[in-house]
């Protein structure tokens, strides 16, 4: 892992999370996912690192991010009322996809949780 860095073009990422703001003081973070392993993250507020790092994961995890994303689907997002619980936005091919965590089922919970277990590993 890197020390703090600036934050580079990410367009080219495969996949972003944006985890949401909500009532309870949740840790609020971007995650930008690449090809080549290579991630971005970017604490913003109630995380144990703030601000911008660059790391890599395993080729085997990003693979495992890509099958996710060829499979999940909207229905997948569940019922997103109320503030008690803050909103992720994961965007990937093209698509956005906003939902409650504590909500979503099947492929897309368990990219969530795979997610924040790359999130948590910085």
């Amino acid at each position: 892992m890197s020390k703090k860095e600036e934050l580079k073009n990410t367009s080219d990422a495969i996949l972003s999370l944006s985890k949401g703001k909500d009532l309870n003081g949740s840790p609020v973070f971007d995650l930008w996912i690449y090809r080549n392993g290579q991630i971005t993250y970017n604490g913003i507020e109630n995380v144990d690192k703030i601000g911008i790092h660059n790391t890599y994961i395993p080729l085997d995890i990003v693979k495992k991010v890509i099958e996710y994303t060829s499979v999940i689907s909207a229905q997948e997002t569940g019922d997103n009322k109320g503030r008690d619980n803050p909103l992720n936005i994961i965007k990937y091919n093209n698509r956005m996809l906003v939902f409650q965590p504590s909500k979503a089922k099947g492929n897309l919970q368990e990219l969530n949780i795979l997610l924040e277990k790359i999130a948590n590993s910085i």
